[in-house]
This record gives C-alpha cells, structure tokens and sequence, in this order.
C-alpha cells in the first residue's frame, strides 16, 4: 500500500466516524428542540388568542355586546329548564294539560323521589324524570303530546308506549317517560 493510499484510508477511517457522530448528536439534540419549539408556538398561539380576547372585553362596547349575549343565552335557557321556584307547580302544569286536552284516567308519579338526576357536565342543572300513563284515543294522545311539546319550558317525552286494549270499544293504554330540567339549588349537590 503506497503511503498515499494509507493517508486516505486513515483520513477517511477518522472523518467518517466523526461526521457520523456529530450527525447523530445533531439529532439527538436539535430533533427534540425542534418538537418543544413547535409545542412553545402552540401555545404562544393560543395565548395570544386569549390576550385578543381579553382586549376585546375591556373595551366597553365588547363589554355591553357580552352582557347582551349573555341575557339572551339566559333567556334561551329558560326556555329548557325549569327555575327552582317553579318545579313544585310542574306536576299541576301537566295534569292541567291533560285536563284541557280531554285524557281520562290520567295518573303521574316521579320516577326518583329523592331529587334530581345528574346531567353530565352541568353543575347548575339537573333532571327530574316523571312517569304519565293515561286512557284516551289517539286524536287525545296525539293533542297532549302537541301540548307537552309546545310547553314553555319544555317537556322532553322520552319514551312512550300504547297498549291495545282487548276490548274494541274501549281506548288504549298510554304509558310516558317525560324528562324536565331543573335548576339544582345552590350550595349543595344532588
């Protein structure tokens, strides 16, 4: 072997483990920085949403647009949940919708008696569920229904059944499964 070639062997046998061992020490060091910088540039991203959003409620017309949004999300709750001082006069509600709408024997019990049912991810609400059961013909049942449907705040009919009965000349069996939304008291959890 001439010495040239052992000059390149040697020069070659010394640079490549080199280049070999500071490209993977590049990437043992720079890869992993590379993950936490674009993680540091989610996350600047998202506070720099929240800070726009901060800004934008100090200013006092944002102010009173929020406090408007937020009257009319209220009012729309309403529309679906009971308020605490008025869940005593649901049940007179309903039998009073089955009075005007002509349903015989009608009869209703809660389903739970010792209070609310959890609605998952509320705090502030909860569900009270009642079952209805009552004779009448299918124009009677169908105008309950509509008049359950069309109650302010709304009653949600969960199920319901109708039994034929085994006379003809008598009207069928309807059992109901009727869920409300409440508001929970406060302080306390049910």
């Amino acid at each position: 072997m001439t010495v040239r070639n052992k000059y390149w062997l040697i020069l070659v046998g010394i640079w490549v483990p080199s280049f070999a061992l500071a490209g993977a020490s590049i990437l043992w060091v720079l890869v992993p920085q590379t993950h936490r910088s674009q993680a540091i540039r989610v996350k600047l991203t998202e506070t720099k949403q929240l800070y726009a959003v901060a800004q934008e409620a100090v200013r006092t017309d944002d102010q009173s647009r929020l406090v408007q949004t937020v009257e009319r999300l209220d009012r729309r709750v309403s529309d679906f949940v009971v308020p605490l001082e008025g869940a005593p006069d649901l049940a007179f509600e309903i039998a009073q919708l089955a009075n005007q709408t002509g349903i015989e024997s009608f009869s209703m019990k809660p389903r739970n008696r010792q209070g609310l049912d959890t609605v998952p991810e509320c705090e502030r609400i909860g569900e009270k569920q009642i079952d209805v059961s009552f004779v009448a013909p299918f124009h009677r049942f169908a105008a309950f229904l509509n008049a359950m449907e069309r109650h302010h705040p709304v009653l949600f009919v969960e199920t319901f059944t109708i039994v034929h009965p085994q006379v003809q000349s008598s009207d069928p069996q309807i059992n109901m499964q009727l869920a409300v939304l409440a508001e929970k008291p406060q302080g306390r959890q049910l």
